[in-house]
């Protein structure tokens, strides 16, 4: 999922889904919104809608699910809803250029961790939610989607990283479980490396972005007990816990596929691990689909996926920021939050993993005996949900992803140590939020 957010073209994460088929089952609930209907009297209102084109994450109407209940929504609300759905690449740009236009464009956008710096043009509509759906959510995941201690928007797409392994690999040398901690998972990638196979692959080179080197160092930092920055918003990972995390990455580099200092995107990694050609790596939820399937992948059934292994404070994750997001100049912001809800619904949500292979946000439905049974991984999910995993996105993400990711490149080459890349990265991260307007 590594991104440049304001100006790669190409898509990472989500590239591979190009290769799986979408579904197109629907849901017919003809009187699941009647509730909502406003008076016979109300006018038709339009809703303007910036989504992914599928089969990125996309809602009905875009994706192929719950197009009846859709309907039915529409209808009982007297409403239209008009999509603008874009390549994924686009999505950012095209937003930026609207909100700096000043001009009303779209009533509900979709974000991938830009909350914090559209902030400004954002509502912050999420107390207005049902209590009982916002406590169906992870409490952790309106973290990406919070600035100035302002819920800018919701998640609508648990999607956090965990680990997927080769079952055939470990059961050849005798392992029967994944590695729970840091040190087994150095020590399997090391007994399971030989033959022109490695133990361990991830695309290690893109600095910037969510899923770019930077965001798993911070993965590794948030399970070595530290975090990028204190309650203040000061950077504060010069320290044991930031050393040790990168040290860690350094380590296992012994056992890591040599061209992941060179992969630019989790598909180039994940063609390596989906051709047998290493036994491990951390993924989103995405890929468990195409990865167990035969038209994609050579090991299908052979895929086992577990909660990351933990360092010195546990397990930690990051999360993929898939969020709905509302207008501060949308004439109808009430109704662009009930479509929200719409989206959020159990049954929509249930529908869109079933259908599309994208998990749900809501933890009922994760816990969904036939969720689970469709997404084996969705299981997973829910148990790596109970730990930190925290993006820690800020306004000027990607500058700041930019500057520790170039850093971390340059110690997983081996051209400086844990130490001085840790320094060199906090000393770059403090001068940028200096800068922060």
């Amino acid at each position: 999922m590594s991104t440049n957010y304001k100006f790669r073209s190409r898509l990472t994460r989500r590239d591979f889904l190009k290769m799986a088929a979408v579904g197109t089952a629907g849901l017919a609930l003809p009187n699941l919104f009647a509730g909502c209907a406003p008076s016979p009297a109300a006018q038709t209102a339009k809703l303007n809608v910036l989504v992914p084109a599928a089969p990125d994450p996309a809602p009905p109407g875009v994706a192929a699910f719950s197009e009846e209940a859709f309907a039915a929504w529409k209808t009982a609300n007297k409403a239209e809803v008009a999509y603008e759905a874009p390549p994924w690449p686009q999505l950012h740009d095209k937003m930026a250029a609207n909100f700096a236009s000043g001009k009303y464009v779209h009533d509900i956008m979709y974000n991938c961790g830009w909350a914090p710096e559209f902030a400004d043009y954002l509502l912050d509509f999420v107390d207005d939610l049902p209590a009982d759906l916002v406590a169906d959510l992870p409490a952790s995941s309106f973290s990406t989607v919070t600035w100035g201690g302002k819920r800018l928007g919701v998640i609508f797409t648990l999607s956090l990283m965990t680990l997927f392994y080769n079952t055939e690999h470990l059961s050849a040398i005798g392992i029967t479980e994944p590695p729970k901690t840091w040190d087994e998972l150095k020590g399997y990638a090391k007994e399971l490396t030989g033959g022109g196979r490695y133990g361990w692959v991830l695309n290690y080179g893109a600095p910037e972005g969510i899923g770019g080197v930077a965001s798993y160092w911070m993965i590794f930092l948030q399970q070595a007990g530290g975090k990028v920055y204190d309650e203040n918003g000061n950077p504060v990972f010069n320290n044991e816990a930031g050393v040790d995390a990168l040290q860690f990455m350094m380590d296992l580099m012994e056992s890591t596929d040599p061209g992941a200092i060179s992969y630019v995107g989790i598909n180039d990694a994940t063609n390596v691990f989906s051709s047998g050609q290493a036994s491990m790596m951390m993924n989103w939820p995405f890929m468990w689909t195409p990865a167990n399937d035969p038209a994609t992948s050579a090991i299908a059934g052979k895929v086992g996926s577990a909660i990351l292994p933990a360092g010195a404070a546990g397990s930690a994750s990051i999360d993929g920021t898939d969020a709905y997001t509302i207008s501060k100049l949308s004439p109808n912001p009430d109704l662009a939050r009930n479509l929200i809800e719409f989206y959020l619904d159990k049954e929509v949500q249930k529908r869109q993993v079933l259908d599309t292979g994208w998990l749900p946000i809501r933890m009922s439905v994760l816990n969904d005996p036939e969720v689970q049974e469709k997404a084996p991984n969705a299981a997973v999910i829910l148990e790596q949900a109970k730990y930190p995993y925290d993006s820690f996105v800020t306004p000027d993400y990607n500058a700041i992803t930019t500057a520790i990711g170039v850093e971390i490149q340059k110690a997983l080459s081996g051209t400086q140590t844990a130490a001085e890349t840790i320094q060199n990265a906090f000393d770059q991260t403090t001068e940028i939020i200096k800068k922060r307007s």
